[in-house]
């Protein structure tokens, strides 16, 4: 019965959870959607851009050629506010986009966030590439700023070589977090706490502390790998979209949508970016600078919480963590869109190394610890021992 109680609870657990992501957001009461068509108005002609299709649903195409070698334009959004977050759907297709010989050097979607006084820098964050021949398909998701709210503007850079691409079908709204979400995510968090006791506890009576130490480990290891993520852009699990709640008049605004002057911005051609450091939360800064180390950061990755694991509950109970968290991580790369090739069966395979990199070196600590204790007594608590179920 216990372990049917810890298999429902989970289930619901994550029900909840998936439940409480996609319905996160709401729209800001009084401020528009903006399309291709409105922010089209009052663009300048900008070699190598073009305007394809009707007036209400254009295509706007980015090309590249001799006269034209490198391309980028900013599209104002007509009467933007500072906002916290916009949902964006859209569609890139390229054709014969040959990239340059920098990884950076291809077709971009980038958004710019202006600050509302004008005084800090701008905020530049890539949400989507294109080269080659691929298309897209429709892509949906949540741009944040790091220092929001702040006046977003649309930017787009054909850097490669040669070829060109399109982007259809832009729609931006801005929306915020619901209350349900601010409020709600705290007792998903406990509940979930209370769930990884629970499942620790039900493998072996150990010290409280042990215990929750532990838990604490994994739900962090969760939280920054797993749900939310070290990702920036937020995207819906699962499903295609965000339920985004439509809001009423009597719904209260934001204060800077009326309150706060903000920067004029222009449409027009401008300077490429270049390269533009990844954004998200420290992991995945660390992974971009570090990028040649990628392997010897997924063992790290999980040698450290194994091992913490390892001194806590033993290293049998440490696999049963251990392994668990390898596989959320990878599925939720899944789950939030980012799909699964052969890249992460390596990084699996990297991170079994690292469970047993740990397990070994917490062996070896045990062992040591065991042949001092003779000396040094009263240094080695009695409760650092091996437990019974560490022989594996």
């Amino acid at each position: 019965m216990r372990r049917v109680f810890l298999a429902g609870s989970f289930v619901a657990l994550v029900a909840a959870l998936a439940l409480m992501w996609n319905h996160r957001y709401e729209r800001v009461p009084g401020l528009p959607d903006w399309d291709l068509a409105i922010l089209r108005q009052g663009v300048p002609g900008v070699p190598g851009v073009e305007w394809l299709g009707p007036p209400d649903q254009p295509v706007l195409r980015l090309s590249v050629d001799g006269r034209n070698p490198r391309v980028a334009v900013r599209l104002a959004i007509p009467d933007a506010p500072a906002v916290e977050s916009l949902f964006l759907k859209f569609q890139l297709a390229a054709r014969g986009l040959t990239p340059g010989g920098k990884r950076w050097e291809t077709g971009r979607f980038m958004i710019e966030w202006h600050p509302p006084d004008g005084r800090a820098a701008v905020e530049k964050e890539p949400v989507a590439g294109i080269k080659h021949d691929l298309d897209s398909g429709r892509l949906s998701f949540v741009a944040v700023p790091v220092s929001g709210p702040a006046v977003p503007a649309i930017v787009l850079e054909h850097l490669g070589a040669a070829g060109q691409f399109d982007v259809s079908g832009l729609q931006i709204t801005p929306v915020r977090e619901r209350a349900m979400w601010k409020t709600g995510r705290w007792f998903l968090l406990f509940a979930a706490f209370a769930w990884v006791v629970a499942c620790i506890r039900s493998w072996q009576r150990l010290p409280a502390w042990r215990v929750f130490s532990a838990a604490a480990i994994c739900l962090l290891m969760i939280i920054e790998f797993v749900i939310p993520g070290p990702w920036k852009l937020q995207r819906p699990l699962v499903i295609r979209d965000f339920q985004i709640r439509e809001t009423t008049q009597t719904d209260p605004a934001p204060p800077l949508v009326r309150a706060v002057m903000t920067p004029a911005i222009s449409s027009g051609a401008i300077q490429p970016s270049g390269d533009v450091r990844a954004q998200g939360g420290l992991a995945l800064r660390v992974r971009d600078v570090l990028k040649h180390l990628r392997i010897l950061l997924h063992v790290a990755l999980l040698a450290a919480p194994t091992l913490a694991f390892a001194m806590l509950l033993g290293r049998r109970n440490a696999i049963r963590l251990a392994i668990p968290l390898a596989l959320s991580i990878e599925a939720a790369q899944v789950a939030f869109g980012y799909g699964f090739d052969w890249v992460d069966l390596v990084d699996l395979a990297f991170d079994g190394i690292g469970i047993w990199l740990a397990l070994r070196i917490h062996r070896r600590l045990v062992h040591g610890l065991t042949l001092l204790r003779p000396a040094l007594p009263s240094a080695i608590p009695p409760d650092i021992q091996p437990h019974e179920s560490d022989s594996i």
